[in-house]
């Protein structure tokens, strides 16, 4: 049992502790009727009671997902999940669905195949359950063995062509004790024959169910879908982002070291309140999931339905735990005929936490009919025009496309920002480690370039984007003949506008690698770019350097040199910062570049021998008035040759 059964609440410093990790683990999930013994065979199976609500007991039925565990014969360790059979606690039986790795589909041998028999089966379906069971209990209440068989026939007729159609069909009954031993016989093979879910990848936990321990706080339980948690991990809690630390793991009534794929869990999470947490969050790794409310997907319609799906229908989407309410805009066709599938994206109303890959039902708004189901093909989808080709074109390689197709697709369709690894690893929802080597044959076919050890972009875009570089720095050259380098901002801004600043870091210097650009500082010029003087303009250079050289340590201001040469000593002073023949000091103060180095002589001497410099040191040092003293400091200290320390100076 988990934390808050009624059985048996285990406190989270005591019971067993075992590792979840060094066995199979798998779920086990009922089906059927309301009232055709779910519960009860659940009991014989394994002698817990799932009815846990005082109304379940009254009623005799179950309102409640309910929890149980098993372990077979073999040593796979299952936990099983009772669903409701009545047609209005539906919602509860699609939400314990998902997830499941084998089935027990149950039909009561006194009353056959039933409505909810037949809607459970197609909610299977479409949650792609792989493996099960088809269990005919209550046989002693059945008439004779000739009824018997053909309680059978039916069944066996309801199941063609699905994948039920092989299953044993077991006869048992929870009062007698018929068959139990035979069902636990035929699971124990089934659960071995079904693979195991990788422990490997990120973390996810979708949240069946939310309560108080008393003395521990905030405890949620669910399936784990994906990874594995351990105590003292970080978790993130989605959608809402809440960050948490797993104080406390049990599952199957035992303190467990980890939780891993595949098996059920209860969570003790650090400083959440309960009112944080609802049924359909999700609880995962930080930072690998993400909550959405636009969803691309196929969506597969049952043939029973009596008419078309229309485009923009309100529908209620059953993923994990979560049911939510949207619309379903078909993107390839005017109309979904019962029995076909689509393309579609849901414009759903609320966030959603959801991966690539989750199975879903749909059910109509109202009435509640289910509709169909399917996969989603990309959780955090763009607004799509409909009958858009590269849309259709993109959204069905990522439905049918090998996993290293998928990956190229999802670093094109990242831009030219690129995108890293552990980006990738959570957008295709693989481990790292896997996305890592398919990047690696990708990288060596040049399909993607690599910006740092952890990131990448698509060749396409890598190619859209240089050659877009190039013509704005040669434009800016162009318009700017005196200037040597164009700031590098200025340069994102015209044209890398959405790429963040330290991805136009890594792109600058792959350009350069290449030998397309040279940087400097925070300048950029195209590779070879140099400033060209005309003989006039050459000839005011000249006077201007001598000016400078001969001022020495305190040279003439922008407005003598301005007053002495005319307007054109300004353009052409920034011609020989540009060209390192000057360093403009300041707003208007500028330095020959013999100067500069001869200052960096002194001042280095200086430190050296005294340890530090002041302004004062230095206006004696170079005989300057105090005007000079404290921006030519101030300059170096931007250059990185000193560095301010109170009113003093070190070297850097």
């Amino acid at each position: 049992m988990l934390w808050g059964s009624a059985a048996a609440r285990l406190p989270l410093g005591g019971g067993v502790c075992y590792n979840a990790g060094a066995m199979k683990h798998i779920i086990i999930g009922t089906a059927g009727h309301v009232d055709h013994g779910k519960t009860a065979l659940i009991k014989a199976l394994t002698g817990i009671d799932t009815d846990r609500l005082k109304e379940e007991k009254e009623r005799g039925l179950s309102i409640e997902l309910g929890f149980a565990h098993l372990e077979l014969p073999s040593g796979v360790r299952a936990g099983i999940v009772d669903v409701p059979g009545h047609e209005r606690f539906l919602k509860n039986m699609l939400m314990g669905a998902g997830g499941t790795d084998v089935v027990l589909l149950i039909v009561a041998a006194d009353e056959g195949v039933m409505p909810q028999t037949l809607e459970h089966l197609d909610i299977l379906r479409l949650l792609h359950v792989p493996a099960g069971l088809i269990v005919l209990t209550k046989v002693d209440l059945a008439e004779d063995e000739e009824w018997l068989a053909l309680v059978e026939e039916e069944v066996r007729q309801a199941v063609a062509g699905t994948f039920l159609a092989q299953a044993p069909i077991v006869r048992v009954s929870a009062v007698t004790g018929e068959g139990i031993e035979a069902l636990r016989a035929h699971l124990d093979r089934v659960a071995a024959a079904v693979r195991a879910r990788s422990a490997d990848g990120p973390f996810r936990l979708p949240v069946d169910r939310v309560f108080t321990m008393p003395g521990f706080g905030t405890v949620v339980t669910g399936t784990v879908a994906s990874g594995r948690v351990r105590v003292g991990d970080a978790v993130e809690l989605q959608p809402s982002g809440r960050a948490t630390r797993v104080r406390g793991v049990q599952s199957h009534g035992q303190k467990a070291e980890e939780a891993v794929a595949g098996s059920r869990a209860a969570l003790n999470l650090a400083g959440v309140e309960v009112e944080e947490v609802t049924r359909g969050d999700v609880c995962a790794t930080p930072g690998t999931l993400r909550a959405t409310q636009l969803v691309d997907a196929r969506l597969q319609l049952l043939p029973r339905l009596d008419r078309p799906l229309a485009n923009r229908t309100r529908i209620r989407l059953y993923a994990g735990t979560a049911e939510v309410l949207g619309r379903v805009t078909l993107l390839d066709r005017e109309a979904l005929a019962p029995g076909e599938s689509g393309l579609v994206q849901f414009r759903l109303e609320v966030p959603t936490a959801l991966a690539k890959g989750d199975p879903f039902v749909v059910r109509l708004y109202s009435p509640l009919v289910t509709l169909g189901g399917g996969v989603v093909l990309q959780p955090e989808a763009r607004k799509h025009r409909r009958f858009q080709e590269e849309v259709l074109d993109s959204l069905r390689v990522r439905e049918s496309g090998a996993p290293i197709d998928l990956l190229e697709r999802a670093v094109f369709e990242a831009g030219e920002a690129g995108i890293t690894m552990a980006a990738l690893a959570q957008a295709l929802q693989r481990p790292v480690a896997e996305v890592r080597a398919d990047a690696e044959v990708l990288l060596e076919g040049e399909e993607l370039l690599a910006l740092s050890a952890q990131a990448v972009i698509h060749r396409q875009r890598w190619e859209t984007l240089r050659e877009r570089l190039q013509q704005t720095l040669e434009a800016f050259h162009q318009a700017n003949r005196l200037r040597e380098w164009m700031p590098r901002e200025e340069l994102r801004a015209r044209a890398a506008r959405g790429i963040p600043g330290g991805t136009f870091g890594l792109i600058l210097q792959r350009l350069a690698a290449e030998g397309a650009i040279e940087t400097q500082g925070e300048g950029v010029r195209r590779a070879g770019h140099r400033v060209t003087l005309d003989p006039a303009q050459e000839a005011l250079a000249a006077r201007l350097e001598e000016r400078l050289r001969e001022s020495l340590f305190s040279p003439p201001t922008l407005a003598d040199l301005t007053t002495a040469e005319g307007p054109a000593a300004r353009e052409v002073l920034n011609a020989l910062v540009e060209t390192g023949r000057a360093a403009r000091v300041s707003e208007g103060l500028y330095l020959h570049r013999d100067a500069v180095e001869q200052i960096k002589e002194l001042v280095a001497a200086h430190i050296s021998k005294q340890g530090r410099i002041t302004a004062a040191d230095f206006r004696d040092l170079t005989n300057s008035s105090r005007k000079y003293a404290v921006p030519i400091l101030e300059y170096l200290d931007s250059i990185r040759f000193t560095r301010r320390v109170g009113d003093e100076r070190v070297l850097w």
